[in-house]
């Protein structure tokens, strides 16, 4: 079924963003940073576990690539040079344009024919929480200029 292994590349690619955010972790001193990173990876993992419920609920079988995809690989090296400065600024910004992909990945799924009802119900709620991060962000660079 197309639908699952769409699924599963969300799945996947929210499994990769999970792997950045805990990476830029280890990296910051910040405690702001860190306490915002260990709660996107958190959310993450929690987004991960439901995708997977939802495949396996319609007979799918999950599946992790086990190697990043050529786009979040260079965003990855490009995220670890920024964090590796911890100019939250430009930190914020590039978190954001990794929220901005993933909120792509989720609308192109969403425009999907036949999507069964749960499944589009989650990807909503889990793709305006993405929307909801990138506005609380958004508010607070405004509030930190």
């Amino acid at each position: 079924m197309e639908h699952l292994r769409k699924l599963n590349n969300l799945l996947n690619m929210n499994y990769e963003i999970e792997q950045i955010y805990l990476g830029a972790l280890e990296n910051v001193t910040d405690n702001n940073l860190k306490s915002f990173f260990r709660a996107q990876g958190y959310k993450r993992h929690q987004f991960g576990k439901d995708l997977s419920a939802e495949i396996e609920k319609f007979g799918g079988k999950v599946t992790h690539s086990g190697s990043r995809s050529n786009h979040l690989y260079k965003i990855d090296v490009n995220f670890r040079n920024i964090v590796l400065m911890e100019n939250e600024s430009d930190v914020l910004d590039e978190v954001y344009r990794i929220k901005q992909l993933n909120i792509e990945h989720y609308n192109d799924l969403l425009r999907e024919m036949n999507m069964p009802l749960s499944v589009c119900k989650l990807l909503v709620k889990q793709r305006d929480a993405i929307e909801t991060a990138m506005h609380a962000m958004k508010r607070h660079e405004a509030n930190v200029a």
